[in-house]
């Protein structure tokens, strides 16, 4: 069987668009997901949460429990909080903003510490494994101007601090 010149144009035309073509969806897939995650412990919680590197420079964790004058801290402990902290947000201005408490409890202290006819004392359930419970309280609204760069990163870190994905036991 012998192929024409124009044949073997077209059969190499083919293969080269199809290579093409592939290259191209690779390289615009690659782009999309692009934003490098980071991984951030909760220590003493055993958990870490992963968020674009470009929220997670914003970020720092504080462990509420080692803060002996906070009040509601002692009042999680006393409700059987085995690990609570904070994950603050610091704006492009430079100033610190507590964005969400994270709660760790035995499933049972966490229900109990529950009353159905207020709001969640200690967040929303987010995780539960081994008969444990990792809560987070977030904010209500964002400080934040929404077109801002600071308003845009906490609109996503909200959405991430209630996806049990974002998580990871550790």
């Amino acid at each position: 069987m012998h192929m024409s010149i124009s044949q073997k144009r077209s059969g190499t035309f083919a293969i080269t668009f199809a290579l093409i073509s592939t290259l191209l969806l690779a390289l615009t897939s690659c782009s999309s997901n692009s934003q490098e995650m980071v991984t951030i412990s909760l220590a003493p919680a055993p958990y870490t949460i992963q968020v674009p590197s470009e929220i997670a420079k914003h970020l720092s964790i504080e462990n509420m429990a080692a803060d002996t004058a906070n009040g509601f801290s002692a009042q999680a402990k006393a409700a059987g909080a085995i690990a609570q902290v904070r994950i603050n947000y610091t704006a492009d201005d430079g100033s610190l903003h507590g964005f969400a408490g994270v709660y760790y409890f035995a499933k049972a202290d966490f229900e109990k510490a529950q009353n159905p006819n207020e709001p969640p004392l200690y967040g929303s359930k987010v995780v539960e494994e081994n008969s444990m419970v990792l809560a987070v309280a977030g904010p209500q609204d964002s400080i934040f101007e929404p077109a801002t760069q600071d308003g845009k990163n906490v609109t996503s870190l909200y959405s991430l601090i209630y996806d049990q994905q974002t998580f990871k036991s550790s």
